[in-house]
């Protein structure tokens, strides 16, 4: 009997990791199909390849340099959210955890896997775990929303972008998440009700889930009376997002290729949206998918928006393998 109840206990604990398992092979999976099914569609992989040998390496530097001014930008903003409670660190050191994020991305979904490796880290050393997941998700939050006003702009200025039902759904969906979170923000006693309605429920660990979640939420609410606080982030994110397509366009230029720049402000926006949506393992293959159509739809080419999306990837790696080398020096806890 008490064997029975042991091989019952040990089939219960490995259906958790077999679905685990099982989400990411599929999402490995269609990250494969999707990249598959893009090189071969009007021979992309060959069209891409073709503006490969024409790469200036002389734009290598200044596309390093601009990724390296994009993460300070943003670690400006999240220093920001952390000098307003008290907390001084120094913006090297959110440089630093910024780039370790993006190793920690290459393991876990889109940006999920670094955003918990920069609160885990920052938060043993500043010896709160929910300051620093306000301070990071307010970081991030603050530059959706820019991003989803930056887009809406540039679709109402492109109607057949927004017609575009991928583009359309993504924009109401992550525009629903933003209002909801906004509504939670201004109406705490929302947050009170959603306790007392899941504390009724008898749900192992849910109470305790809860009160970190409570403690976060009083940390970003924090917040709620300083607008002068989120002007000033909304203004980083609106830089971070100009410097992105500043990114774009210096890809497109190191290919030998002379587009507009306005074009390519109007399309990356949208881009960087829709890959806020989680598709496929670290969005591979969805996000070489966005920079094509996006590409071919204002008339540039489907095989340099690949092109262009393969040389941002390559630039996120090499940060991503510094990151990992920062990540050795860390000290235990």
């Amino acid at each position: 009997m008490i064997t029975e109840d042991r091989k019952t206990l040990t089939r219960a604990e490995k259906r958790p990791e077999a679905r685990r398992i099982g989400r990411f092979i599929s999402k490995m999976g269609l990250s494969i199909f999707l990249l598959i099914m893009l090189i071969f569609w009007k021979d992309n992989g060959h069209k891409a390849l073709d503006l490969f040998w024409d790469f200036n390496w002389q734009f290598l530097l200044p596309l390093l340099s601009l990724t390296l001014i994009m993460a300070w930008v943003s670690c400006l903003k999240w220093n920001l959210f952390l000098r307003e409670r008290g907390i001084n660190v120094t913006i090297v050191r959110l440089i630093g955890l910024y780039i370790i994020g993006y190793f920690f991305n290459n393991f876990f979904p889109s940006m999920v896997g670094g955003d918990f490796t920069r609160i885990y880290l920052l938060g043993r050393q500043i010896n709160s775990k929910s300051k620093s997941a306000a301070s990071v998700f307010l970081e991030r939050f603050t530059g959706l929303i820019a991003l989803l006003f930056l887009a809406l702009i540039f679709s109402l200025l492109n109607l057949k972008l927004l017609y575009n039902p991928v583009i359309g759904l993504s924009i109401g969906f992550l525009g629903l998440i933003c209002i909801t979170i906004l509504v939670f923000f201004f109406y705490p006693s929302l947050i009170g009700l959603l306790s007392k309605k899941l504390g009724s429920m008898n749900i192992p660990n849910l109470k305790r889930f809860f009160s970190k979640i409570q403690q976060v939420y009083n940390d970003i609410a924090f917040f709620r009376d300083r607008p002068k606080t989120f002007i000033v982030a909304m203004n980083y994110s609106f830089i971070f997002h100009m410097l992105t397509s500043v990114n774009a366009y210096i890809c497109c230029l190191s290919l030998g290729c002379n587009v507009s720049f306005l074009t390519i402000a109007v399309i990356t926006p949208i881009i960087l949206l829709v890959n806020n949506i989680p598709v496929s393992f670290n969005n591979i293959g969805w996000w070489e998918w966005s920079f094509s159509v996006l590409f071919m739809d204002v008339g540039m080419g489907a095989e340099l928006g690949l092109a262009v999306a393969l040389i941002l990837r390559g630039i996120t790696f090499i940060f991503s393998v510094v990151g990992g080398v920062l990540f050795l020096f860390e000290r235990p806890s």
